[in-house]
């Protein structure tokens, strides 16, 4: 689906299906999930070669960024989240021009969706195809932040559930209770870091694209205020990679409590089991004792003999556990 979008308009712009020629004032072709007419429309309006998604979708640097006969070619790694919150990478691709950029998405983005939004309210892409680019760079900037500063919080909820859950720290939990919440935990936690490892792949894109716009497209940044903006993204890029490796190795901190939590669990289980086991040794060795089938046992003759047998099993196994309460095993 094709949507052009102008400067000076809010809203989109009406163009007719497969035209090859575009009013003035569209300097943004938004195409999502585009269909092979689509892609052939975006060649005639661009005058160009528009890339396919598994043009998009390679990883070389030469790849990601081009420039061919003074048009700019480019493609962005995205994160999008799923409604249960597990992220996946999808391909957005730029193609620029001085006069417009087209870009190629194949999922809705909601960096997209706010931008697109933001034009119906007040006509929010400047003005020229750099600067339709910068715009819509600012946007994802801003959503990515967004989605960092979601993950913080999230991960600040997962920290709490680790160190203040009564079903791991309270002394009534159970091995059962406690094995459910620490494979619920971990779960959380691997998504976290599947979604802050894939936040890191977009802003390590984003991170080349304005120095390559500022040496390949130089004569486009036709005003000191786009260079301004063009400058800016690359700061918050710089900063949100920062807040990033914060982000990963705060998911690793969690990762490895959550684990030494389940080997906590693990020992004391094992604990308890040794703990029975030893106690269990003294009246076992008694009782195969006075099991033997000797002829001449004297206390097979004593009249409180079976009472003395088993007095002494039920002492066997109390003073050793008596040792360990006092030891502070159990």
């Amino acid at each position: 689906m094709l949507t052009f979008y102008g400067a000076d308009t809010k809203g989109s712009i009406a163009v007719e299906p497969g035209a090859t020629e575009l009013p003035p004032s569209v300097n943004w072709i938004d195409a999502l999930d585009p269909t092979p007419e689509d892609m052939r429309t975006l060649a005639a309006v661009m005058k160009t070669r528009i890339p396919t998604h598994d043009d998009l979708v390679e990883i070389e640097s030469s790849s990601r960024l081009s420039m061919t006969d003074g048009v700019i070619t480019m493609s962005l790694p995205a994160t999008v989240r799923d409604e249960e919150g597990y992220p996946s990478m999808t391909p957005v691709g730029f193609v620029v021009t001085p006069e417009r950029v087209a870009t190629l998405r194949f999922a809705r983005l909601p960096s997209f969706e706010n931008l697109t939004k933001e034009i119906c309210a007040k006509g929010a892409v400047s003005a020229g195809g750099m600067g339709a680019t910068v715009t819509i760079l600012e946007i994802i900037v801003d959503h990515v932040a967004d989605l960092l500063e979601r993950v913080g919080g999230e991960l600040d909820g997962v920290s709490r559930s680790i160190f203040l859950n009564e079903a791991l720290n309270g002394k009534s939990h159970t091995p059962r209770r406690s094995g459910d919440v620490l494979h619920a935990l971990l779960k959380n936690i691997g998504r976290h870091a599947d979604l802050v490892s894939k936040v890191s792949e977009t802003l390590l894109g984003l991170s080349r694209i304005p120095p390559f716009l500022a040496s390949k497209g130089a004569e486009m940044l036709t005003t000191p205020e786009m260079k301004t903006r063009l400058e800016t993204v690359a700061a918050d890029v710089k900063s949100l990679h920062e807040f990033q490796e914060h982000l990963a190795g705060k998911t690793q901190f969690l990762l490895d409590s959550l684990l030494g939590l389940a080997n906590i669990e693990q020992n004391n289980v094992f604990r308890v089991l040794t703990v029975v086991s030893v106690i269990g040794i003294p009246p076992t060795f008694v009782a195969s004792m006075y099991g033997m089938n000797f002829k001449s046992m004297p206390e097979l003759d004593w009249h409180y003999g079976y009472a003395y047998g088993l007095t002494v099993i039920a002492l066997s196994a109390l003073i050793p556990a008596v040792w360990f309460k006092v030891k502070g095993w159990w």
